[in-house]
């Protein structure tokens, strides 16, 4: 089966990060086909005379360095192959493709963006960046992680954000790698003896990591709110335009009722939740936004990650100026900004991406012009408390930027083409230069509890390991452990860390309650009703923790005391309708007590295409043809 590109790219990177140069070399010769490469040859011959003199019981102090030489020259070649059988989209703007085209940055070109980083406009160099950064994940050079190191350093906040994310990304991208440069490792180590500088990289990860759940964001709000949302709109919709006087005795009642709806809905609490989110830097936009990117203006790649610019050709009728360049500043004195005040308050909105930004004015271009007038006034009467807002922040821009970068890896129809960087596991912890985001070993531990957050638990058992290797010893970090431990399933190993938690301090009803659920799945019943019975104890009437302790007794193969604990549950809640593996349980024990009538009718609470596989599992003994006669009884009675 023919493989794509990145697919044999991410074979050989794994041979070579492996330091199995050997393979990758092999692989390499597959890749030619068999057609003379000079650099392939050169670098099989220096590997032989390599070996040949390890064999030969030579010595030679040089010998690592040469082996690091070969790593390298096999990485770039293996990228350099690889770019010559993909398919580049081309950019139609000349400063865009002048940096997205070059496979390999010259030092001249070099040169013209570190010149550009000191003299450009914050719309260039932005977009002078956002060219760079997408060439170097497409294709790793030194030379263009040297000209974004340079845009780091820019005067243009915006600029040095994107700089700094791009770093961040290619980095993380290429972690086993760039350690081959020492320029590369010196230029961080200069760039990271900012504080500033650190601080804004560690909130670029944390954004990173945030991004991970923005798909979840999205599918929770298209299936569950807006359908949510739709179904109780006509009912406030009604009552909103009730004919009730404002005068009569029952017009609370009548006429606001809406706010009943949404309480009982639960929308209200979720909406809240996600406005919280949203402040705190989650995306919560993109489900709203992803159909506006049809415009013509997102049919070529490279506007995807244009700032926004009020004086962009695109916007001239809506904005009503295009007397600035495309390239002159969006972030000028009063004395030159853009007087249109609904150009000034996209440009100062801290909550909407700059694509989106573009998106919100083509829609809004789409609305009769005597309508959008109208707004536009409106928001120019507001013109004095525009002034008031204050620009955006280092973090907030470079999460915003983010966003963008989403959008274009996950929306944009040119998206094929590209390597998708959020797809890649966020573990920066395990990379070698997290030590320059961890200076004084505190930010292990911020980006242990973030990941934990998240509920991106492989990651934050690793992040919490590192807290222990650093001397980090309380009940709380074990029972981090142990949780990550359990939600990972290594439920044994989960056990220890609780249990050491337990020895620290005395343990909780939470803990107990982990280390009843781990013992249960590694199927040790009598350890799990101990810990189960004490929770009974301390939290008496625990409809959950009686039925476990049913569900053990059942296990363990003590029916009548299952039985006690499951018509324990019944007397404390009658309703048991919804509660179907109480109802399998409980004709479990009644089948094994032998009272088969009552445990039939237990059974038809059970969904019955999930019966049989049930019964295969069941706690009890039942014969073949038993398991068959309960099924086809419930089938046809």
């Amino acid at each position: 089966m023919a493989q794509s590109n990145a697919e044999i790219k991410k074979i050989i990177y794994a041979s070579l990060s492996k330091q199995t140069l050997g393979r990758a070399l092999a692989q390499l010769s597959l890749l030619t086909k068999g057609t003379p490469n000079e650099k392939l040859a050169a670098i099989q011959e220096n590997y032989q005379r390599l070996l040949t003199h390890w064999a030969g019981g030579g010595t030679d102090p040089e010998r690592d360095a040469i082996f690091r030489r070969l790593l390298k020259q096999t990485y770039e070649l293996t990228d350099d192959l690889i770019a010559d059988r993909m398919v580049k989209p081309l950019a139609t703007n000349e400063t865009f493709k002048h940096y997205w085209e070059p496979k390999r940055y010259t030092t001249q070109l070099v040169q013209e963006a570190i010149e550009s980083s000191k003299n450009g406009s914050p719309v260039q160099t932005a977009w002078i960046v956002s060219a760079i950064t997408l060439n170097c994940i497409e294709l790793f050079d030194e030379n263009k992680l040297r000209c974004l190191f340079a845009f780091c350093q820019s005067e243009h906040t915006e600029t040095a954000m994107r700089a700094l994310t791009g770093v961040i990304i290619c980095l993380l991208l290429y972690k086993d790698r760039y350690s081959l440069y020492p320029s590369i490792n010196n230029q961080l180590q200069e760039l990271m003896d900012d504080e500033a500088m650190v601080s804004n990289a560690q909130n670029i990860v944390k954004q990173l990591i945030r991004s991970k759940e923005t798909d979840k964001i999205t599918q929770d709000i298209q299936q569950n709110i807006l359908p949510t949302i739709n179904k109780i709109a006509p009912h406030i919709h009604k009552e909103i335009t009730s004919d009730s006087s404002f005068d009569t005795d029952n017009y609370e009642d009548e006429s606001h009722n809406w706010q009943e709806l949404l309480d009982s809905s639960g929308i209200q609490d979720k909406i809240e939740g996600y406005a919280q989110m949203q402040r705190e830097g989650s995306d919560i936009n993109l489900s709203t936004f992803a159909q506006m990117k049809v415009y013509p203006f997102f049919q070529q790649f490279e506007n995807w990650l244009l700032p926004f610019d009020t004086s962009h050709e695109s916007l001239k009728e809506l904005m009503g100026t295009s007397s600035r360049s495309a390239n002159e500043s969006n972030e000028a004195t009063d004395a030159t900004e853009d007087q249109n005040g609904l150009g000034k308050l996209l440009s100062l909105t801290h909550f909407l991406c700059d694509s989106d930004k573009y998106s919100f004015c083509f829609n809004l271009q789409m609305i009769p012009s005597d309508y959008r007038k109208s707004m536009v006034e409106q928001i120019k009467m507001g013109d004095e408390q525009i002034k008031d807002i204050e620009k955006p922040s280092s973090e907030v821009i470079s999460n915003l930027y983010l966003q963008d970068l989403y959008r274009f890896y996950t929306l944009s129809r040119s998206r094929e083409f590209f390597t998708n960087p959020f797809l890649l596991d966020m573990n920066v912890h395990e990379t070698s230069f997290f030590r320059f985001l961890n200076p004084e070993g505190k930010f292990i531990q911020q980006l242990a509890d973030f990941f934990f957050a998240k509920e991106q638990y492989s990651n934050a058992l690793t992040a919490y390991l590192k807290c222990k290797e650093q001397g980090a010893s309380n009940d709380h970090l074990y029972r981090k452990l142990g949780y990550c431990l359990q939600k990972n399933e290594q439920y044994a190993q989960a056990i220890a860390y609780y249990e050491k938690a337990e020895l620290l301090e005395n343990a909780d009803v939470w803990t107990f309650r982990k280390l009843a659920y781990c013992h249960r799945m590694l199927k040790e019943y009598d350890k799990a009703l101990s810990y189960y019975e004490q929770i009974d104890t301390l939290k008496p009437n625990d409809l959950n923790v009686i039925f476990n302790i049913g569900v053990c007794y059942a296990e363990l193969g003590d029916y009548k005391k299952a039985l006690n604990a499951f018509y324990k549950i019944e007397f404390l809640q009658s309703d048991m309708s919804k509660s179907i593996y109480y109802h399998l349980y409980m004709a479990h024990c009644l089948w094994a007590t032998d009272d088969k009538k009552a445990a039939l009718e237990h059974y038809a609470l059970f969904p019955h295409d999930q019966l049989s596989e049930q019964l295969e599992n069941a706690c009890i003994t039942l014969s073949n043809r038993d398991k068959v006669y309960v099924v086809d009884y419930l089938r046809y009675s």
